[in-house]
Formats: C-alpha cells, sequence, structure tokens
C-alpha cells in the first residue's frame, strides 16, 4: 500500500497537465471546424443575397427557422448530457443513438404531412415542398450526434475539424453549382443534406464508439434528466432569440424580415462561431473542473479574459464600420441592414462573455439556473416589442436589445453568490479590454468619417479603417495589458505542440 502511495500525486499532475493540453489544442481545433464552416455559410449567403430578391430571402429565413428548431427537438439535448457525465457506458451510447434515430423519423414523418398547413399558415405555398425535402437532414445528421458527443468528451476536436471541413467543402461547391445553375434557394436545401449526409459518414468513418443493439434504458435516465433541461433551455433561447422574425413579419412584412435578416447574418455568424469555438471545449474543460472549485474559478476568468481580448474587439469593429461591411458583403441596396448590424454587434460583445455564466451552471450540474433566467428574458421580450409593436424597425430593435441586456447584471450576481466569482476581480481582469475597444472604436469611425468624401472603393475605406482601429487596439493592450497579450499569443503558438 504504502509503495502505491507516492504515484498517486504523480499521476494527478500527468492527468492536468493532459487536460491543459487537450482543452489547448481543443479550442484551436474547434476553432479550425467553426469558422470555416461559418465563413463558408456567410460567404453563400453574400452571394444569395446579390441574388435573390427580399421576398425570397424571407422565405429563406422561415425556412431556417423550422429546420432549426426541429433540428433541436431531434438532438433533444443529449449531446450536452453525455458530454457532462462522469462515465458512459457502451450500452448507453446506443440508447442515445436509436432515440435520437427515432425521434428525428418521427419529425420528418410530420414535417412531411404537415408542410402544406405551416405554408398556408404563413401565406408561402413554395415552403411546402422545401419543407418536406428538407426533413431528410433530420434523421442524417440525428445519425451523427451520438459519435459527435463522444468526440466532444474525449476534447477530440481535431476530428471534429475534419469532418466539418469535409463536409463544408462538398457542400460549398454543390451550392455554387446550383446557384450559379439558377436553383436558387433549393441550392441551400441540398447543400444541408450534401452536407450532412458527408458529415455523418465522416465521423463513422472512424468510430468513437460502434454501434451495437445491446442498450440500456435505465442508464438512460438520468442522461434524460440532464437533457430535458438543456432541450427546454434551447427551446426558450430558440424562441427569445427568433421571435423577433416573427413579429416583424407579422407587423412590418417580408421585407422588413429580409432587412432584419441580412442585418443579422453577420452577428449570428460571429457569434456561433465563437460559442462552438469557445464554448463547446469551456463546456468540456469546466464540468471536468466541477469539483474543483479553485480550478474551476480560475479557467472562469482565463476563458473570459481571452474571449474579452479576441472576440469582443472584433464585435466592436463590426459595429463601428457596420455600413462599410454591409455595403461590401451584400451591396448597397442593403444598406438599411446596417443599423441592424451595428447594435446587434454590440449585443454580441456582451454576450460572447456573458455566455461563459450558462456554461458555468451547466458544468456544475444546474443547468434550471440558465432556464429560469431565459424564462425571465422571454417574458422581457415578449412584452416589450408587444409594447412598441406600432413603431418602426429601429425602434423594435432598440426594444429587443434592451430586452436581451436585461438579465445581464444578475446573471453575474448569480455567479458571484453560487461559484464564488469575484465581480472584482473580474472587471479588473478585462477592464484594459474594454478601454481599449472603446478607443478601438473611436479611431475606426473617425476614419471612415474621413474616408466618406474621398473616391475610394468602400474595400479599400473598410480595410484602412480596420487596420487603424486594430493597430490602436493593439497598441492600447501592448501599453496598459501586456500579459494578456503575451497569454493569447502563447495560446496561438500552443498550437505547435
Amino acid at each position: 500500500m504504502t509503495t502505491e502511495t507516492p504515484s498517486i500525486p504523480t499521476a494527478g499532475v500527468k492527468v492536468a497537465e493532459s487536460l491543459r493540453d487537450k482543452v489547448r489544442l481543443g479550442l484551436i481545433w474547434s476553432a479550425i471546424q467553426s469558422w470555416t464552416f461559418r465563413l463558408s455559410s456567410l460567404g453563400v449567403f453574400m452571394v444569395l443575397a446579390r441574388v435573390l430578391s427580399p421576398a425570397e430571402i424571407g422565405l429563406y429565413a422561415m425556412t431556417t427557422v423550422i429546420l432549426t428548431f426541429l433540428s433541436m427537438l431531434a438532438e433533444q439535448g443529449l449531446s450536452e448530457a453525455v458530454v457532462q457525465r462522469e462515465t458512459i457506458t457502451p450500452q448507453q451510447m446506443n440508447t442515445v443513438f436509436w432515440l435520437n434515430i427515432s425521434v428525428a423519423i418521427f419529425l420528418t414523418i410530420s414535417v412531411c404531412l404537415l408542410a402544406p398547413f405551416i405554408a398556408s399558415f404563413m401565406k408561402q405555398p413554395e415552403l411546402t415542398r422545401i419543407l418536406q425535402v428538407s426533413a431528410l437532414v433530420l434523421p442524417i445528421s440525428a445519425a451523427s450526434f451520438g459519435q459527435l458527443a463522444m468526440r466532444r468528451r474525449a476534447l477530440d476536436y481535431k476530428r471534429i475539424a475534419t469532418a466539418t471541413l469535409a463536409s463544408t467543402f462538398v457542400g460549398s461547391a454543390a451550392v455554387i453549382a446550383m446557384v450559379l445553375a439558377g436553383f436558387g434557394v433549393w441550392s441551400l436545401v441540398f447543400q444541408a443534406i450534401i452536407g450532412a449526409v458527408t458529415f455523418t459518414l465522416c465521423l463513422w468513418f472512424r468510430p468513437a464508439w460502434r454501434l451495437t443493439r445491446a442498450t440500456d434504458i435505465r442508464g438512460l435516465r438520468p442522461l434524460i434528466g440532464y437533457s430535458s433541461s438543456r432541450l427546454s433551455t434551447y427551446v426558450l433561447d430558440f424562441a427569445n432569440n427568433r421571435y423577433i422574425e416573427v413579429f416583424l413579419a407579422a407587423t412590418l412584412g417580408p421585407a422588413a424580415l429580409a432587412v432584419y435578416t441580412v442585418g443579422l447574418k453577420f452577428y449570428q455568424a460571429l457569434m456561433q462561431m465563437f460559442s462552438s469555438t469557445i464554448l463547446d471545449v469551456a463546456h468540456s474543460s469546466f464540468s471536468r473542473l466541477s469539483q474543483d472549485r479553485p480550478a474551476l474559478i480560475s479557467a472562469y476568468y482565463k476563458s473570459v479574459a481571452i474571449t474579452a481580448t479576441v472576440a469582443v474587439p472584433i464585435f466592436c469593429m463590426v459595429a463601428a464600420l457596420a455600413p462599410s461591411i454591409t455595403i461590401v458583403l451584400f451591396g448597397e441596396k442593403w444598406i438599411a441592414s446596417a443599423e441592424v448590424m451595428r447594435w446587434t454587434a454590440l449585443l454580441g460583445a456582451i454576450q460572447v462573455m456573458q455566455f461563459y455564466n450558462g456554461t458555468v451552471y451547466n458544468a456544475i450540474g444546474k443547468p434550471s439556473i440558465g432556464l429560469k433566467f431565459m424564462v425571465v428574458k422571454i417574458i422581457l421580450t415578449f412584452s416589450t416589442l408587444t409594447y412598441f409593436r406600432d413603431g418602426e424597425m429601429t425602434q423594435l430593435l432598440y426594444a429587443y436589445i434592451l430586452s436581451q441586456l436585461a438579465i445581464t447584471p444578475a446573471s453575474f450576481y448569480v455567479l458571484q453568490v453560487l461559484v464564488g466569482i469575484s465581480l472584482i476581480e473580474l472587471w479588473r481582469r478585462i477592464q484594459a479590454m474594454i478601454f481599449g475597444c472603446i478607443a478601438m472604436m473611436a479611431i475606426a469611425m473617425s476614419a471612415y468619417h474621413f474616408l466618406q468624401g474621398q473616391q475610394f472603393p468602400e474595400i479599400f475605406k473598410l480595410i484602412i479603417c480596420s487596420a487603424a482601429g486594430g493597430v490602436g487596439y493593439i497598441a492600447f493592450l501592448f501599453l496598459f495589458a501586456r500579459q494578456q497579450l503575451v497569454e493569447v499569443f502563447r495560446l496561438l503558438r500552443s498550437r505547435k505542440s
């Protein structure tokens, strides 16, 4: 017994070092996966925005809303439940797989039967066939949920990135060919199907677990308990974020929905890239540290600080140069979308840090806290938009953003009480980045205002103003937060290992 005692702390150190290395590599590969996929999607949308009419863009937005909701129902929150569990058996994974597939098939059949009624309700008859064909994505994607969860659990984001890169390349090639051939919105439908098939095949080529007929119904119960709470949060978050789209279509018409959709696209791309890049890895690593409170708090501080250094200035730059970005990406006909892009980007600058709070709640096994916050947020959003229902687009936009930010102070306060996070210490770690972003925005907007009277191409103005703001931001951090810059560069260099 005594001869084994010295090996225990050594093993603990090795495990901690291994986890740290996996988190670093996971963060980098997750970034490659997410950014490649989102930038490809944004590039496709840029082409469509220049080719399709506002009515067609509105139809595309409706289809996306419905498919996103159904995919969420098919997944059921079980992926996060698998990642969060201390141990998982092959029998439990088999059960999760068959449950996901069964629900996905049921939803596919339901969509095929209900598509005419949905299209009639939305007064878009073209939506019927699009929904029926698009529903094929559900069972195809459901087949990958289990493998994806196991890869995330092992922090094997390299394999996930490889599958994503393959599906992105194949799907993008297909959609470009179909757009050039004149298929319009249908090109996106087939891009989704082809991409889902490619992604699923890549993950199953070398499976993280091998599917068998052995199941464990009892072992599914603890997973269902966690996943049901997560699914409820997903559904509420979906209603909170997408209600404004339905509201705009009902009150201001499809043209207003198209303007909002185009302006929102860059915000969505950035939020999805950063959330899947950072929060997926954070959930996995925070879950492993849930029993070590000091280590969890330290990881939280570092995660928020790095996000404030890298992600927040990107959102702020988008807000500062929203008119130029809108013209360059989508064309001058969508200049009305610049106001939507500006204010949603500022919203994203706050949300991208706040999202870590929910990740900590989930990691310590208390997802119900996030659920309660979401209920309050939805009540605020619904009531605020209803109060300003007779207002213009900008008034509704401001009302929506204020309702989204209303719970932010309470979210940080609950984290302080529950976990022991010091808000003073957190502010000390990120204040230099916040002031740096303010200086960056002032420089970029001043440069753009100066170039407005010059006869330069819009993309040239965007590059010059972005460069001026970026240099100003880095110079500010070099003077007031040099250690944080070193930490970010160290993280980037760790990719070589």
